[in-house]
């Protein structure tokens, strides 16, 4: 069997994944475990990263149950064939398993013997269903100081784009596109150099605006983090555009000043446009207000500073542009429902 299909094993008892590993000889069987998760959460994270063909779960786990793994990795979406295991026999969960296509429902303690079939069945399926074999390209490094990026193919006729996040699961943004993609590392950020616009990006995913080509480094890292840091997606660039400013030339000048006092009158002077103008230009490319935009991306910063950074209360608020703290607190409450302190305890805390 020269075809080797990419196995995921999730199960929050370890000893239960090494039993299901050893179990049998799954590369003889034509697959290769590229991952083995404990939880849920993990194996969401880690489908996005793998792309995995097949999925054996365990239906009972803290997190979540297996057959809500199912149904979450579906909807990233990745097609997916499924094996769920369970220590009881519980004919619901078999049902339920059975209406999300599951290959199989292998029962607690295993025998190599229902393994086997279970596996040459998932292999059978998988065979039949012709997909294509994904060759993953191979992560490209950049030098944070002097970052140089690689061409990527396809042309790019449509300019060139920057997808950056703190998670690798951006690299499974390639499945989606047509165009040429190049993943790459810039010290403790992942990207994706493309030369088509993403227009499903995963969470907590930034990308930049088109740009002519790749030799403006700085720039398409500017742009892609600062759509990160943001948690906004640059409003499309008009056909005509001659001199006059766009929504997304505003979004990246509020970006770069959101820690500072920004009015709209200091906008107006540094485009050079009247403050009417401005607002009514912004709405209709942006599709929502100046000061809209800036309270959003103001607050999803905070966030980001709460769960990732050291920084006192006080400073992340001066930070994103809150000199008043009680101010900050009151609005990123009835943003996200929690005070700052007890959003910052609830991420670190992983809830």
């Amino acid at each position: 069997m020269e075809r080797k299909y990419k196995l995921m094993l999730v199960d929050d008892e370890p000893w239960a994944l090494t039993g299901i590993e050893e179990i049998i000889d799954w590369e003889a069987l034509g697959f290769s475990v590229v991952a083995r998760c404990g939880c849920g959460r993990e194996a969401l994270l880690q489908a996005r990263i793998h792309q995995p063909d097949a999925v054996i779960t365990d239906i009972r786990m803290p997190d979540m149950t297996g057959i809500e793994l199912i149904r979450l990795i579906r909807q990233v979406p990745l097609p997916v064939e499924c094996i769920v295991v369970s220590a009881y026999s519980d004919f619901e969960v078999a049902r339920e398993a059975i209406r999300l296509s599951a290959v199989h429902y292998l029962l607690k303690p295993l025998s190599e013997r229902d393994v086997r079939e279970a596996a040459l069945l998932l292999r059978e399926k998988l065979d039949r269903s012709g997909r294509p074999i994904r060759r993953d390209k191979p992560v490209f490094q950049i030098d944070e100081k002097n970052p140089v990026f690689p061409g990527t193919p396809g042309g790019g006729a449509n300019g060139h784009f920057l997808l950056l996040s703190e998670s690798p699961a951006v690299y499974s943004v390639q499945n989606q596109l047509r165009a040429g993609c190049q993943p790459v590392q810039i010290g403790k950020l992942y990207g994706l150099l493309t030369t088509e616009k993403c227009t499903s990006l995963p969470d907590d995913c930034g990308q930049s605006r088109p740009f002519s080509g790749v030799s403006d480094s700085w720039g398409l890292i500017r742009s892609a983090f600062a759509s990160l840091d943001g948690g906004f997606q640059y409003a499309p660039e008009p056909e005509m555009k001659g001199k006059t400013p766009s929504a997304a030339d505003i979004q990246f000048y509020l970006w770069e000043r959101m820690g500072e006092d920004v009015t709209l009158k200091m906008l107006a002077g540094h485009f050079f446009l009247s403050e009417t103008y401005i607002c009514d230009l912004f709405k209709k490319q942006a599709g929502e207000t100046v000061l809209g935009f800036l309270k959003h991306i103001r607050l999803h910063r905070a966030a980001r500073l709460l769960a990732g950074s050291g920084l006192t209360l006080r400073e992340i608020a001066a930070r994103c542009g809150y000199s008043d703290y009680s101010y900050f607190g009151r609005h990123f409450k009835a943003e996200t429902g929690l005070p700052p302190e007890l959003y910052r305890k609830e991420k670190r805390s992983g809830r």
